[in-house]
C-alpha cells in the first residue's frame, strides 16, 4: 500500500501541476489587479464586520475555522520534509508560491459564496456547487464531490493522524495506539455537533495556539539572534542555486515549495470554500478577502517553522538520486536518523533550544491543536460533499449518512496514527494533488465571473458604499438566486 500511495504521489506531483499551480496564481493576480497585497487593511477589518445568523457563521468565526484548517501538520513536519528533500530554498519558493496563491484563495472562496444555497436550515457551498451552478455541469460536480468525500475525510487526515501520534510518542513516548484512540474519540464528540460546533471550537483554539507557537519561535530567534542574517542568506542563495553545497537542487527546492506550500495552505484545492460558503455576509468578495488573508498567517508559521529547523542546524538533504548531500551538525539523533524527517526534526531542535525536553513536548501539544483543527475542517468538507451528494433525497436520508462520516472518520483517523511516515505522508499528498488539478483548471474556466464579483466589490468601495451589496442579476450572473433573498432588503425594485 505505502508503494503505491508513494509512485501515485510521484505521478501526479510531476512538473505539469507546478506549472499549472504557478502559472494560474500568477493569472488571478493579474486579472485581480493584486488583490492579495493591496488589501490587506480591509481585510483586517472586515474579520470583526458581522455577527452569525441562524443559516451562517460570522467572518471571524470562518477565519478561524479556515486558519484552523490551513495551519496544520504540513507547516511543523510538512516544512522539514521540504527541506529534505528540496533544501533550505524550498522555504523561499514556498513563500513566492503562497503570496501568489492567495490570488487562487480568493477566486475560490469568494465564487463559492457567490453560488451558495441553503440547506437544512444552514448555508451550503463548495466547488461542487460552482460547477454545477456557474459551469452548468452536474456530472462534473458529482464527481467532484465523490473526490472532495474521498481525498478529504480520507486521504488527507492520513499526515495529521501520523503527526500527531508520533510527536507524542517522541515527546512523551506515549503509544501511538493509545493516543490515536483518544483523539478519535475527541473527534467524534466535537465534529458530532456539526459547522456551529466546530467554527466554536476554532475561534477558542486557533488564536491562543497561533500566538503560542509565534512566541515560541520569537523566543528561538532571540537566542540565536546573531545567527538569524545567515539563515535568511541560506535560503535565499539555495533559492537560487548559489549555494556551493545545495547549487544542484534547484529545480528540487522549487518542486518542494510549490509542492508544501498547496499542502500546508490548501490554496487551489477548494479546502476553505465549504466554511467560506458557511458565512453571513452582504457580498461574495467580503469572503474571498478574508479567506485570502488567512493564506498569510499560514505561511508565517512556515517560516517560524523552517527557521527554528535552520537556526539549530537540525536537518539533513537528500537529493535526487537518495544520497545525503547534507548532515545534521546540530543534532546526533537527526545525523543519525534517530530522529525522523517531519515533526521530530523540529522537536530535535527546540530540545537543543530550552532545558530538557520541554520544547518537544510543547511542540506535541501545538501540533495537536494545529491537526485536530484541520481535521475538524476535514470532517466539514466531506459532511457538505455528502449534502450535496445526497442533496436530491431526504433530509433524514443526509443525516444518516452524515453520522455514518462522524463515525467512519475518527476510525480513519486511528489507522493513519499507526501507519508508517511514507505511507501517511504520500496518502495526504495524493488527496491534495487530485482536489488540486481538478478544481483550478475549473476556477481557470469560472475566471470571468470571479472578476465580476471581485470588480464589483472594488467599484462599490470606491463609490464610497462602506458594506458593498452583492446583486447576481444585475452582473447577469445565473443561479445565484440566494443573494437577492439575503440582500432583499438592500436592493431596491428597480434592481429586482
Amino acid at each position: 500500500m505505502s508503494n503505491f500511495f508513494v509512485t501515485l504521489d510521484n505521478i501526479i506531483w510531476s512538473n505539469p501541476i507546478i506549472f499549472l499551480i504557478l502559472g494560474s496564481a500568477v493569472f488571478f493576480t493579474i486579472i485581480l489587479k493584486g488583490v492579495q497585497v493591496r488589501n490587506i487593511g480591509h481585510q483586517v477589518k472586515l474579520l470583526f464586520g458581522a455577527s452569525d445568523s441562524e443559516a451562517g457563521i460570522s467572518p471571524f468565526a470562518t477565519f478561524c475555522t479556515v486558519i484552523g484548517y490551513r495551519v496544520g501538520t504540513a507547516n511543523v513536519a510538512g516544512v522539514a520534509v521540504a527541506i529534505f528533500f528540496g533544501g533550505p530554498g524550498a522555504v523561499f519558493w514556498m513563500l513566492v508560491t503562497s503570496l501568489l496563491d492567495t490570488a487562487i484563495s480568493y477566486a475560490e472562496c469568494s465564487l463559492g459564496q457567490c453560488y451558495k444555497i441553503k440547506q437544512d436550515g444552514e448555508y451550503r457551498g463548495g466547488a461542487y456547487y460552482y460547477i454545477e451552478r456557474g459551469l452548468k455541469c452536474k456530472p462534473l460536480a458529482i464527481i467532484y464531490a465523490i473526490l472532495t468525500f474521498i481525498c478529504v475525510p480520507i486521504l488527507t487526515v492520513a499526515p495529521h493522524a501520523f503527526s500527531i501520534t508520533s510527536g507524542f510518542k517522541n515527546s512523551l513516548h506515549i503509544s501511538q495506539y493509545i493516543t490515536g484512540a483518544i483523539i478519535a474519540v475527541l473527534l467524534f464528540i466535537v465534529i458530532s455537533g456539526g459547522i456551529k460546533r466546530i467554527a466554536k471550537t476554532a475561534e477558542l483554539i486557533v488564536p491562543f495556539m497561533t500566538i503560542g507557537f509565534i512566541i515560541m519561535t520569537v523566543v528561538v530567534m532571540i537566542m540565536r539572534i546573531q545567527e538569524v542574517p545567515a539563515a535568511l542568506g541560506l535560503i535565499v542563495s539555495s533559492a537560487f542555486g548559489a549555494h556551493a553545497i545545495f547549487g544542484g537542487l534547484l529545480g528540487t527546492a522549487v518542486l518542494w515549495g510549490v509542492k508544501r506550500s498547496v499542502n500546508s495552505s490548501g490554496a487551489g484545492m477548494g479546502e476553505a470554500v465549504p466554511a467560506a460558503s458557511a458565512t453571513e455576509c452582504s457580498h461574495p468578495g467580503v469572503q474571498g478577502l478574508v479567506n485570502s488573508f488567512s493564506v498569510y498567517i499560514d505561511l508565517f508559521v512556515c517560516i517560524c517553522t523552517a527557521l527554528i529547523i535552520i537556526l539549530t542546524d537540525c536537518f539533513n538533504i537528500q537529493d535526487a538520486s537518495g544520497t545525503l548531500v547534507y548532515i545534521s551538525q546540530g543534532s546526533e539523533n537527526v545525523a543519525t536518523g534517530v530522529a525522523d524527517v517531519g515533526i521530530a526534526w523540529t522537536q530535535e531542535a527546540l530540545n537543543i533550544i530550552f532545558p530538557g525536553s520541554i520544547g518537544g513536548v510543547l511542540l506535541s501539544f501545538f501540533l495537536f491543536f494545529f491537526a485536530f483543527t484541520t481535521l475538524l475542517n476535514y470532517y466539514y468538507q466531506g459532511e457538505t460533499a455528502i449534502a450535496y451528494i445526497l442533496g436530491k433525497k431526504t433530509q433524514k436520508t443526509r443525516k444518516v449518512a452524515i453520522w455514518i462520516l462522524r463515525v467512519v472518520m475518527p476510525c480513519i483517523f486511528f489507522y493513519f496514527g499507526i501507519q508508517t511516515a511514507s505511507t501517511s505522508f504520500a496518502s495526504g499528498e495524493v488527496g491534495v494533488g487530485l482536489m488540486v488539478w481538478f478544481n483550478v483548471i475549473v476556477l481557470l474556466l469560472m475566471s470571468p465571473t470571479i472578476k465580476k464579483i471581485h470588480d464589483d466589490y472594488v467599484k462599490q468601495r470606491k463609490a464610497g458604499v462602506e458594506k458593498p451589496v452583492f446583486n447576481p442579476k444585475k452582473l447577469e450572473i445565473k443561479n445565484a438566486d440566494l443573494w437577492m433573498e439575503i440582500n432583499a432588503d438592500k436592493i431596491s425594485e428597480e434592481e429586482k
